[in-house]
């Protein structure tokens, strides 16, 4: 992935965490701005939408992080994608 995908992901977290405010909020912004890879990005992921998710709520935090989501498509190991989740019954 290169540094034009990786400043537009930033970019878009940045984007949906502005329009908060809050201590939580600011320490994730400077997280996301510091990050140094795509990666560091992709694990970001989950204290954005906490941090969303205490503000607006999680469905809402949900749709905010879908278009952020689909960003990282193509660009992250293999093992590093989204996995699905198998429901165990017994």
């Amino acid at each position: 992935m290169g540094e034009n995908q990786l400043g537009r992901i930033r970019a878009a977290m940045l984007s949906v965490l502005q329009a908060h405010s809050g201590h939580s909020v600011q320490r994730v912004e400077q997280r996301v701005r510091f990050a140094s890879d795509v990666e560091a990005l992709w694990y970001l992921r989950q204290d954005v939408m906490v941090a969303l998710s205490a503000i607006d709520g999680e469905a809402a935090a949900r749709r905010q992080m879908k278009a952020i989501n689909r960003m990282f498509k193509g660009g992250l190991p293999g093992s590093m994608g989204p996995r699905a989740h198998q429901r165990f019954t017994h």
